[in-house]
């Protein structure tokens, strides 16, 4: 039997059969309201998946990239803590937490979060594209190498 998502404040018999049915239509609620630009109900949402499941690292995730989207970029990465600190191998959060770093200035940060991404995930392309620009940002990249090289040889560069 499909079970229809609940409405936030309006959870019933027919939408709380299990802790794991109700935790899915939650995140499911969620991932919908966030894809409609709804965040601060989404984020209702993640929140009851949460209540039900705290170590769902994926509601983390999911609640971060919405604060983020907010700017909300010290809860963001709050949620992204905890996302990857129930699963330490979870590429995508340690990527979304590397690009609010990003957002916040901080290359550094960033390329230690696409570092822990790469490993969890060596071919998690957005983890090292992001962690490539990073390095060409403070200079120690591919790019800036190269352009380094050729200015020694007194080569021409292009942007």
């Amino acid at each position: 039997m499909i079970m229809a998502a609940p409405v936030l404040g309006q959870e019933n018999e027919t939408t709380a059969s299990s802790p794991e049915q109700t935790a899915a239509n939650w995140y499911n609620q969620g991932m919908h309201l966030y894809t409609m630009g709804k965040y601060d109900e989404a984020l209702q949402a993640f929140d009851e998946v949460l209540k039900i499941y705290p170590q769902s690292a994926e509601s983390w995730n999911s609640k971060g990239m919405i604060l983020g989207t907010q700017k909300k970029y010290d809860d963001a990465i709050r949620a992204f803590v905890m996302a990857v600190d129930i699963n330490s191998s979870y590429a995508e959060a340690w990527c979304n937490m590397g690009m609010i770093y990003d957002l916040q200035g901080g290359p550094n940060a960033a390329i230690q979060c696409y570092n822990k991404a790469t490993v969890a995930n060596p071919s998690y392309q957005k983890a090292w594209y992001h962690k490539n620009r990073d390095l060409d940002t403070i200079g120690i990249g591919h790019t800036s190498l190269y352009k380094e090289m050729a200015a020694e040889q007194g080569l021409a560069t292009y942007n």
